[in-house]
C-alpha cells in the first residue's frame, strides 16, 4: 500500500545505510547547560548507546534528521510531543527520559554555581 508516511521512511532508511558509524565520544561532548541542551544531550547519549545514526533515529522516531540534530545540539526547545516520541524510541517511560535529562542538567550546574559565588567574592 502506497502513503506518503512509508515513502518517507523508505528514503531515511536509505540514509541510515548511507550514514557513517556513530562516534562513541558524541555522548560526552553535548553541553548540558540548560534544560534544553540536556534533554539534546539524552538524546544523543541514548542514541550513540544503540550505536544509531541520527538518520536511523530519524526512521524509527518518525522526526526529520535536521530536526534531530538541532535538537542534539540545543538549539530547539523540544514539544512534550516530540519527547514522548524519543522516550518510546528508546522504550523509556517519560519520568526516566525526564530523570536522565535532569541529572544530566544538575550535574552540570553546580560548577557553575561555583564559578559565579566565587567571582562575587572577588
Amino acid at each position: 500500500m502506497f502513503s506518503i508516511q512509508n515513502t518517507l521512511k523508505l528514503r531515511n532508511a536509505d540514509d541510515a545505510v548511507v550514514a557513517g558509524k556513530v562516534s562513541k565520544k558524541l555522548k560526552y561532548k553535548r553541553k548540558a547547560e540548560t534544560l534544553k541542551q540536556a534533554i539534546g544531550a539524552v538524546v544523543t547519549q541514548l542514541r550513540v548507546e544503540k550505536d544509531w545514526s541520527q538518520a536511523e533515529l530519524s526512521v524509527r522516531s518518525g522526526y526529520g534528521r535536521p530536526w534531530i540534530s538541532q535538537l542534539e545540539n540545543g538549539k530547539v526547545n523540544p514539544r512534550l510531543e516530540l519527547i514522548i516520541a524519543f522516550a518510546d524510541t528508546f522504550r523509556l517511560k517519560l519520568s526516566q527520559f525526564f530523570a536522565r535529562a535532569e541529572r544530566k542538567h544538575l550535574k552540570r550546574k553546580p560548577t557553575a554555581l561555583v564559578s559565579v559565588r566565587s567571582k562575587k567574592r572577588s
